[in-house]
């Protein structure tokens, strides 16, 4: 499988797929696909708790499986909201903004994750959690800004820029409450994120419309 982003403000995904080969979408995140590539609609989860989880966490009830049964490299191409954002899973979880998912090389359990840190923090009570080993495709708003906390090193971030926290868990994020956050333009509070781990960030404001 080899895949491409394409442009500079709204951004799209090309995946070549080899014969055998599959791609997961978000339903709805479809642009075109070359003839014999095969779409399958499945449940995006399976059993009424896993499917309430992922409705909750911002994405369809729905995911496409795309295959190529063919003996020849087939062309399927993706588009997002603006831009996108690849990271590589290797079996961890990923903490993202509700909705981001569009798109991974294999499937993955997308649910929600209850975050009161996250409540406080501005991130909103319910979050996207995504878990797999394969690459993932998120939705952003520009060109992402990665960076890689070290061992006890902290940052505060507006949650309204917050794309992905890889490798960062719920006891490393907590609120940082200050009226001087106002006066500066943010809001009340911000979220402080402590290392080790990847936070993504989005250069413009990041709002993920409700479900």
């Amino acid at each position: 499988m080899e895949y491409r982003i394409v442009g500079d403000f709204i951004q799209h995904l090309e995946v070549r797929l080899y014969p055998g080969e599959e791609f997961y979408a978000e339903k709805g995140a479809l642009i075109y696909l070359e003839s014999g590539v095969e779409k399958e609609v499945k449940l995006n989860g399976g059993g009424l708790g896993r499917i309430i989880s992922v409705k909750l966490s911002g994405e369809s009830m729905f995911m496409m499986r795309l295959y190529n049964p063919t003996d020849r490299p087939r062309l399927i191409v993706l588009g997002s909201k603006c831009g996108l954002l690849p990271v590589n899973l290797t079996g961890e979880t990923m903490i993202c903004h509700r909705g981001v998912y569009v798109g991974s090389c294999r499937r993955v359990e997308v649910s929600t994750k209850l975050s009161l840190n996250g409540l406080a923090g501005g991130m909103g009570l319910m979050l996207q959690k995504i878990t797999g080993n394969t690459t993932v495709f998120l939705d952003t708003n520009g060109t992402p800004i990665c960076r890689q906390l070290q061992p006890g090193e902290s940052i505060q971030v507006d949650e309204n820029h917050i794309i992905a926290l890889h490798s960062i868990t719920e006891r490393q994020m907590s609120s940082n409450w200050s009226l001087k956050n106002v006066f500066a333009g943010e809001g009340l509070s911000m979220l402080t994120i402590t290392g080790p781990g990847q936070v993504y960030l989005s250069p413009g404001t990041f709002r993920v419309v409700e479900a």
